[in-house]
């Protein structure tokens, strides 16, 4: 039997994020592996202005900045509430999620991403898009927790 060393629970702090944290607990207790918790804080332009550009309507560095510290105190009281042990690794990246979420799980050497799909269908009424990214590209395997929503 496989055994997992090296779990990454991916986090985007939705409601589903508690049900992401409980399952990787559970299969980083169970296989004795190491545990690492992500949160990737995208950079999203708040809209858009005539002919495509965005630049002005991007958060300022001091919001960005804000956005950072508020991601790394939710990660930190996410462990807390699940009593983690203190060498759980609690990492905050920048940029695409999908993007990232893949770079940190090669470059930690993760056997095993957890994160949940959004409850929103997407293409063609599969998983959705970040989800789906990650089953498509992940160099290791990925467990995908589902959701009580209900899409029609």
């Amino acid at each position: 039997m496989y055994r997992y060393q090296h779990i990454l629970a991916a986090i985007d702090f939705a409601d589903t994020s508690h049900t992401v944290v409980q399952r990787a607990r559970e299969l980083t207790e169970h296989y004795d592996a190491r545990l690492s918790l992500l949160h990737v804080v995208e950079e999203i332009p708040l809209g858009a202005e005539p002919f495509g550009d965005t630049s002005s309507l991007l958060l300022t560095e001091e919001l960005h900045q804000q956005q950072l510290t508020a991601a790394k105190d939710d990660l930190q009281l996410l462990a807390l509430q699940f009593n983690l042990p203190l060498h759980v690794e609690q990492a905050v990246t920048e940029g695409f999620t999908t993007s990232s979420i893949l770079a940190f799980a090669e470059h930690k050497q993760v056997d095993l991403i957890v994160l949940a799909h959004s409850g929103k269908k997407g293409f063609l009424g599969f998983l959705g898009s970040t989800a789906d990214a990650v089953v498509k590209s992940a160099h290791c395997d990925v467990l995908v927790i589902r959701t009580k929503a209900t899409d029609s």
